[in-house]
């Protein structure tokens, strides 16, 4: 009797895990992350690869609050896909002095529940 009962127990829990995963949308979404300014493009970039370095690091929940928040239903999830790179972003004040900032372009893929 203790035998059936675990077997409807697996059962209906294995039922249970694959109507939640059912229910899952895989979404892929970009993100461009800014540095702080800095006086040249060199250190622009050091800033920006920096950062990419530590995103490609971060856990998937660190991920998440790194990039704002962005799979609300189910972080650990959240992976970072290949190709992020990092570009540099010059501006000019009124004053006629440069600065440059450098951006982190990543694409993530996470599930979102429907």
């Amino acid at each position: 009797m203790n035998m059936t009962k675990t077997k409807v127990a697996l059962i209906a829990s294995a039922m249970a895990i694959l109507s939640t995963q059912a229910f899952a949308t895989t979404t892929q979404t970009s993100r461009v992350i800014p540095t702080g300014d800095v006086s040249s493009q060199a250190a622009a970039y050091e800033l920006a690869l920096d950062k990419l370095h530590t995103l490609k690091a971060d856990s998937a929940i660190e991920l998440n609050n790194d990039l704002g928040r962005i799979a609300l239903d189910s972080p650990r999830s959240l992976s970072l896909n290949d190709g992020s790179y990092v570009t540099v972003a010059e501006k000019m004040n009124a004053n006629g002095e440069l600065s440059y900032t450098g951006l982190v372009n990543v694409t993530v893929t996470f599930d979102m529940a429907d």
